[in-house]
């Protein structure tokens, strides 16, 4: 029987050779919250074997052997796929993460679940149409494995900071409304890309400028306005602030 570690670690490793990759340990180590030290441990266990070898500073991977393709087919066939059955299956959690902010049930769930997704991967693998998928560099992203959920997440902040790049189509103003004085706004600001700053800023511009409420933050987001893009969401702006109270409930 496996325990958590030996069975986080063994799966990283199967999948990331199914798709020609190896795995970064440290990735492993922050995105499970596991002990670096046992971690390291088990994988000289397995080099001791024959089943991976090093192939870089801080990178194994799956030897390429009889044995080892046996070992990695035993492996995969303890996965239960879940709700994110291809996730769960093809893609190693280290290599991939959600952006779902927290309670995304009263904001309703988007046709196409947005999905962050390791460069390295782009045309090894083939997800289905109800994501959307966005292949980038993930240096620097927060993101950990839900055990409850048997996916990656995002981090509250890098969803956020991710919906405002990608995800047009997604309410995620409302959130930063509703949970201003709880989200830093800063972090969000140095996660998202330059398009996701610019709507970031628009939106807290506007929120400044129709309701007088101050918003601390280190950036000018005043400065940093987007007024074609003002113009198209004043309607939602208005709306979002201005209906069912929510100026009165957050005295703005």
């Amino acid at each position: 029987m496996f325990s958590r570690l030996r069975w986080v670690v063994s799966l990283q490793l199967a999948k990331a050779y199914r798709l020609g990759v190896g795995v970064v340990v440290s990735r492993i180590v922050r995105v499970f919250n596991l002990n670096s030290g046992l971690v390291y441990r088990f994988l000289r266990e397995l080099e001791s074997e024959g089943l991976v070898e090093r192939s870089g500073r801080g990178l194994y991977r799956v030897r390429d052997s009889g044995r080892a393709s046996k070992w990695v087919e035993f492996i995969l066939s303890s996965i239960d796929g879940g709700v994110y059955e291809y996730l769960s299956m093809v893609i190693p959690e280290i290599y991939y993460y959600i952006t779902e902010p927290p309670s995304i049930e009263w904001l309703g769930y988007p046709d196409k679940t947005l999905i962050v997704i390791d460069k390295l991967l782009e045309g090894r693998i083939d997800p289905p149409e109800k994501y959307r998928v966005v292949y980038t560099d993930m240096r620097g992203r927060v993101w950990r494995y839900d055990w409850d959920r048997r996916v990656s997440i995002a981090s509250p902040e890098q969803a956020l900071a991710d919906l405002l790049s990608y995800d047009p189509e997604y309410p995620v103003e409302q959130y930063i409304l509703l949970n201003i004085d709880n989200i830093d706004l800063w972090m969000i600001s140095r996660k998202t890309t330059i398009k996701g700053l610019r709507r970031l800023s628009t939106f807290l511009a506007y929120l400044r400028i129709s309701t007088g409420k101050i918003i601390k933050t280190p950036f000018n987001y005043v400065g940093l306005i987007d007024e074609k893009l003002l113009s198209e969401r004043l309607g939602e702006y208005s709306t979002l602030i201005f209906t069912n109270g929510i100026d009165v409930k957050r005295n703005i």
